[in-house]
């Protein structure tokens, strides 16, 4: 799953101009939690957009913003039979970038230890997301969610779910509606698109309203998981 991520700024600025030929600056955040607000990449008739969104999908159709459901992780799976996720998955595809993200395993003593999960030689993650818009009268509510899958062998030792993270060559792809899903399904085939490391860090990250760099302050060794496909 991907329950916990953050931005810093200056190479995932790069990374979005990779993705869209434009600079979108953005803030450096080192701990966002599901229901904040995140930066979310749409392509549409007028181009390239950053927009900040809720992250935790609210359907177009339901009464509103609710906790009810855990709707911050689709899973890659179910989305063409999901009441909640299928029409954005048809309609509504997008991209949520991030520097890197956070999981916890339990140690030996039943303890909960993070660990972030960073790319190598990239500037950051292009996450697949799905967005929503909800309306009432007056009130407006974008949202999104990010789309998960199995994961791939040498993380499923941390946690069985992955975030499906994208190469730039994919990312046209998955933004395209008119994109088959036969091809949509080999986009969140179980893979690894780049190199991973996996580092243990402070659990200052643990409590949500901790957001400074102490959240990814390392304790302990770095472990690299090999990409299963060449970008």
């Amino acid at each position: 799953m991907c329950g916990r991520f953050n931005i810093i700024s200056d190479p995932l600025t790069q990374l979005i101009m990779e993705i869209t030929g434009q600079i979108f600056p953005v803030e450096t955040v080192y701990n966002i939690a599901p229901t904040e607000t995140v930066n979310v990449l749409r392509n549409t008739e007028g181009g390239w957009s950053l927009t900040p969104m809720r992250w935790w999908l609210v359907p177009w159709w339901s009464d509103g913003p609710s906790n009810k459901y855990s709707m911050f992780n689709a899973k890659s799976e179910t989305l063409t039979r999901s009441r909640a996720f299928s029409e954005a998955y048809e309609k509504r595809r997008c991209v949520i970038p991030a520097s890197s993200y956070y999981e916890w395993q339990e140690d030996e003593q039943g303890q909960r230890v993070p660990y972030l999960i960073t790319p190598i030689g990239q500037h950051g993650f292009a996450f697949a997301g799905l967005w929503e818009r909800w309306r009432d009268h007056d009130q407006l509510v974008e949202s999104c969610t990010i789309v998960t899958m199995a994961a791939p062998t040498g993380m499923d030792s941390l946690h069985h779910r992955t975030p499906v993270h994208l190469s730039l060559s994919e990312i046209s792809g998955w933004i395209d509606v008119n994109t088959s899903k036969a091809d949509l399904g080999q986009l969140m085939a179980s893979q690894l698109r780049y190199p991973l490391a996996i580092t243990p860090v402070s659990t200052f990250v643990n409590n949500a309203r901790n957001k400074d760099p102490r959240c990814i302050s390392p304790l302990g060794e770095t472990r690299i998981v090999s990409a299963d496909m060449m970008i």
